[in-house]
């Protein structure tokens, strides 16, 4: 062997190549390998390249991660979630494995659980990974760490409403069209002082818009009150619930509020939880109030009086984002909105016998 030759490493030395050989070999730290592998936006490409050559020299082939940056992608796509305690996200993450495994590639679900720092070091965690592209649910606007995933290369649909103008493809239901038919099927039954209980959600804003809309078409006088809640949880609901208990059957005075006789709720658990409440503490659904749901989990049908509800294709919304990340979209897929249906049950039929007005209020 010549002097200040470098010997050749055997197959047993390849397989046990550490993270200090790969950044001997390219003349950089070992935290700029780790961040190769792992954060490599963080690493310039220049840096990043040396780093992937001397890792393929020294047989550091063994780290999936580094396999993948070579191939610059893997059979994973990624779902990043902002919550999967909501069970329509459970819905649209298992129409998007179904339609995954239907063209042989794989979902990695990742739950920011509301938080954006979660959410941002979920979004690198999926680039380290180097996924085929991600299904985006996220916490509230698309983040900048989305958005610099996308330039890098790798490609996201928004499952939601997208701001503004963007050039980045979104697909959702319907919110306005169905807050629109969730008000106008109360007021077709009579219903006529409604209240509309929702976050602060865009998808929940075009809701209230639709529902705005249905009084305003209205044939017949009626109001629409807005109740904003923090979270949409049954919890939630519930304590509405008991807040709208404490109101009298007849105004006291001017500003004062009578008690609804029809509630459109921004979600499905904010219905449930409104739901309980009110019939712990008496009141009849639906003879003295309606309630109309939205979202139409599985729950809903199951509730101890079946609420109605308006239903988004959620499992559809899944798969049809995952045809768009592989470029096979159909025409549907590409109109990027999906029609409600309202599902009337027993929390809003119709009454044989309208129900007298100091009826629909608690006693």
């Amino acid at each position: 062997m010549s002097a200040g030759s470098v010997p050749k490493r055997s197959k047993a030395e390849d397989s046990v190549a550490t993270v200090a050989d790969v950044a001997a070999r390219a003349g950089v730290s070992r935290a700029t390998v780790s961040y190769t592998f792992t954060q490599p936006n963080r690493v310039s490409p220049e840096r990043r390249q040396r780093v992937l050559a001397a890792a393929d020299e020294l047989g550091y082939v063994g780290n999936d991660a580094a396999r993948r940056l070579r191939v610059g992608h893997s059979l994973a796509l990624g779902l990043l979630l902002s919550s999967t305690s909501n069970p329509v996200y459970a819905e649209i993450a298992a129409g998007a494995e179904a339609e995954a495994a239907a063209h042989g590639r794989f979902i990695l679900v990742a739950n920011s659980d509301e938080s954006l720092d979660r959410e941002r070091a979920y979004i690198n965690f999926l680039e380290s990974q180097q996924v085929s592209g991600v299904l985006a649910v996220p916490v509230g606007d698309v983040p900048e760490e989305l958005l610099g995933l996308r330039r890098r290369g790798t490609p996201f649909v928004l499952v939601g409403v997208a701001e503004g103008p963007h050039s980045y493809p979104a697909i959702s239901g319907d919110n306005e069209r169905g807050g629109y038919l969730a008000a106008s099927h109360l007021l077709a039954q009579g219903r006529r002082r409604l209240t509309f209980v929702g976050g602060t959600h865009p998808h929940v804003d075009l809701r209230l818009a639709g529902a705005r809309r249905a009084i305003a078409e209205s044939a017949e006088p009626a109001t629409l009150e807005v109740v904003r809640v923090p979270v949409q949880t049954a919890k939630t609901g519930e304590e509405v619930a008991r807040t709208l208990l404490e109101r009298p059957k007849s105004p006291l005075s001017e500003g004062t509020s009578r008690f609804p006789d029809g509630i459109v709720a921004g979600n499905d658990l904010l219905a449930l939880g409104l739901l309980h409440g009110l019939i712990v503490a008496g009141v009849r659904v639906p003879e003295e109030l309606s309630l109309v749901g939205y979202d139409d989990i599985e729950f809903a049908d199951f509730a101890i009086v079946p609420l109605t509800s308006i239903r988004h294709p959620s499992a559809a919304l899944g798969a049809s984002a995952v045809r768009i990340l592989l470029g096979i979209e159909d025409e549907e897929d590409t109109r990027g909105r999906f029609e409600p249906e309202l599902v009337v049950r027993a929390t809003s039929l119709p009454l044989a016998t309208p129900a007298s007005p100091s009826s629909r209020c608690p006693t």
